[in-house]
């Protein structure tokens, strides 16, 4: 934009090199193929391109002659790189007010994109003028069929993204494979590909599994797509585990359809959920089930640097963060005006989720971090950015180089570990972002009295719910 000869200074200018471009891939291609052109609307950046200079470099394209359409997009990776591919703090078809500017300046088509995640958005935005097609990319990660369910009317079998950016925008970042939380058969086609995971069985067996979480309902997916009589028992009354918890918080509320999918796709498919009863080694042999998957999921933990509560009153006041989430904690958990420590040693939104949580209800929170940075995996689903805005905005502080080495009589003490230096701090509530305990007292028990049995999901290792869906497909398709 410094630029003094002829491609800066003026908008035409600028504009130039676009020019060019367009006009020589006109060249080589011929008129036998549609030509787009790609502009972004807003860079979110000092001297960056703005709407009211989008919609007429917009202009300039289309007097060119050479382009069929205009493609739309938001931010510049340098800068705002949350807003292009924004995760679901941030409202779905953000960005069609791009769109709707360019398309009333130009005869052009315009596409409109952000954040459609299913097509009732997308009907909307074109209903209302906004575009002339709708872009839409992540939606079509976490399943292959949404147009063509969106054509057939089949709008509730789709598959709808979370917009969480955990697999698909986040692999990317770690120069991985392109994955989806949800769809355990993105990026692993060869995979699913043997015929022994697709065919129908010619011997039905009967299932059971325990735990609805996503790891216990995707091997019912898998397995009840093959043909088995599957019932999955879930000791709660609701179905989700961990999940359900996370999208208890407003602006993760959205992580929440993994399940609602999850469920949709069980009952089509004829899954038999009982809510409110676990699974033991007697119901094993009342049932006689052919083979048993174990998906029980993980336990909050106890860190050995937290006093015994028998012996300790403000131990009572250490809690995990489910506890806080899912309305268990002890006493009623932290009010209005009570200061708060969060131990943040997972580095994902448990600890951060939390805080805003506690500092709606009007805490004082600190979150600590034996880390370089809290939540320090945000930044690769493109979260982190929106979450300092939020943090701030809240008086939430964050800490980081810390590590917790005891809290007793109300005092926790941290070891600043570069400098090898003691601090305290006496909150009135620790709650603790630590990594879980696997569940498999069930797996154990059954394996040792010679039950046909797996296990998968968090019972095996804690981790991310990607983790747990890849598994309980392999698991309920190799019945």
């Amino acid at each position: 934009n410094r630029r003094t000869d002829e491609y800066g200074g003026s908008l035409a200018n600028r504009a130039r090199i676009l020019v060019d471009i367009v006009a020589a891939v006109r060249h080589a291609i011929g008129n036998g193929l549609a030509l787009g052109v790609r502009l972004c609307g807003d860079e979110f950046i000092d001297g960056g391109t703005t709407i009211d200079e989008a919609v007429e470099v917009a202009k300039i394209v289309e007097a060119t002659g050479n382009v069929d359409y205009i493609n739309t997009s938001i931010g510049v990776a340098t800068a705002s790189l949350f807003m292009i591919e924004a995760s679901m703090h941030i409202p779905p078809g953000y960005a069609t007010f791009i769109s709707s500017a360019i398309r009333k300046a130009v005869d052009l088509p315009v596409v409109g994109v952000g954040r459609f995640k299913d097509p009732l958005q997308a009907e909307r935005a074109l209903a209302e003028g906004h575009c002339d097609l709708v872009g839409i990319v992540r939606g079509q990660i976490a399943d292959a069929d949404f147009a063509a369910k969106a054509r057939a009317g089949a709008t509730d079998d789709i598959r709808l993204c979370l917009s969480c950016n955990q697999e698909c925008v986040g692999r990317m970042g770690l120069n991985r494979w392109l994955g989806c939380i949800e769809n355990p058969r993105t990026g692993r086609e060869n995979e699913w590909r043997v015929n022994d995971h697709l065919a129908i069985t010619a011997k039905p067996k009967k299932v059971m599994i325990a735990g609805a979480g996503p790891a216990g309902l995707q091997a019912a997916i898998a397995a009840a797509r093959k043909g088995h009589q599957v019932t999955v028992y879930e000791k709660e009354t609701v179905a989700g585990g961990q999940v359900r918890i996370a999208a208890s918080v407003p602006n993760r509320a959205e992580f929440g359809d993994m399940i609602r999918n999850q469920l949709t796709e069980c009952a089509r498919l004829g899954v038999t959920i009982i809510y409110g009863s676990g699974v033991w080694p007697g119901l094993i042999e009342e049932q006689k089930p052919d083979h048993v998957i174990v998906a029980t999921g993980a336990e909050p933990s106890r860190p050995w640097w937290v006093a015994d509560p028998e012996h300790d009153e403000s131990a009572l006041r250490v809690c995990d963060v489910r506890a806080i989430l899912d309305g268990s904690a002890p006493m009623g958990g932290p009010q209005s005006g009570d200061s708060v420590v969060i131990v943040d040693e997972i580095g994902f939104h448990h600890a951060t989720s939390t805080a805003e949580v506690l500092a709606d209800r009007g805490c004082v929170v600190e979150i600590v971090t034996p880390g370089m940075v809290v939540g320090q995996d945000l930044g690769i689903t493109l979260d982190m950015e929106n979450w300092w805005i939020r943090a701030g905005a809240k008086g939430i502080v964050q800490t980081t180089d810390l590590v917790p080495m005891g809290f007793a009589n109300g005092e926790l003490t941290l070891l600043h570990h570069p400098t090898g230096i003691n601090q305290t701090r006496h909150p009135e509530w620790v709650v603790l972002a630590v990594p879980p305990n696997p569940v498999e007292w069930l797996y154990n028990d059954l394996k040792n009295a010679g039950v046909s049995v797996e296990r998968v999901g968090d019972c095996v290792a804690p981790r991310r719910a990607h983790a747990a869906v890849v598994e309980g497909e392999r698991a309920g398709s190799s019945v």
